[in-house]
């Protein structure tokens, strides 16, 4: 009985040594735009084009369509159309603030649409000095619409009535996984690297097979066969 409880107690001391931080998983999923891709609403229909070269994070997927939010504007991807990657932050998007522009100046209010055409129903009109937050480019076959956003109305806009005719987006760069800053000469800082020549996954094989020996010793001890005993002094 008690070889069996020490042999459990060796099990556990293996179990519970902590897995290097390093391995952890600490990525998010995110789709990765690349060429003319639509950010969908749940009919389908098409909302705004994302970005190319920039990263939405997805909140669900199923067997067609990633769910993505991108410019707080929640929505589906075709999964046939992007990439997906992990993403330590928030990737950027591409909000910004735009007016009327002043060539509209003399009128009182531009009628925001409920889709990209002049016979859509009006969603709410915004008086020209008033500004509003630009959220996607919707490409139609006769001009270029924004979807934006308004106090909590969206809908859209024709692109040269605002004061930004043309989208000039960068190209998105991911933000690399900022290193921690160490002082060399604080003495209260242990020096963790590996030794030279070895790279994690090594030094974790060494770690693991340090561990491992012992513990087959302590089982080879506990259940090797014995010699027979003596019943009587003098035999």
């Amino acid at each position: 009985m008690k070889r069996i409880l020490l042999l459990i107690v060796v099990i556990a001391t293996l179990a519970s040594k902590p897995v290097d931080a390093a391995f952890a998983a600490t990525d998010t999923p995110h789709i990765v735009v690349d060429g003319e891709v639509w950010l969908l609403n749940e009919m389908g229909e098409k909302i705004f084009l994302l970005p190319d070269s920039y990263y939405a994070r997805i909140n669900n997927l199923d067997d067609a369509y990633y769910y993505v939010t991108f410019n707080g504007v929640s929505g589906k991807v075709s999964k046939n159309v992007v990439g997906t990657t992990g993403y330590h932050t928030a990737a950027t998007g591409t909000m910004c603030q735009l007016s009327i522009a002043p060539e509209y100046a003399e009128f009182a209010a531009i009628k925001l649409k409920s889709r990209p055409d002049l016979s859509a129903s009006d969603v709410v009109e915004i008086p020209v000095e008033q500004p509003f937050t630009f959220l996607g480019e919707h490409p139609a076959a006769d001009a270029v619409w924004y979807y934006v956003q308004y106090n909590q109305y969206y809908g859209y806009l024709k692109a040269d009535r605002t004061t930004m005719p043309e989208t000039d987006f960068p190209v998105f760069v991911p933000e690399e996984i900022p290193q921690e800053v160490v002082d060399p000469t604080d003495p209260s800082v242990e020096d963790t690297d590996p030794p030279s020549g070895l790279d994690r996954r090594d030094l974790r094989i060494i770690v693991i097979v340090g561990l491992a020996v012992p513990a087959v010793a302590v089982i080879f001890l506990l259940f090797r066969p014995k010699g027979k005993r003596k019943r009587f002094y003098d035999e």
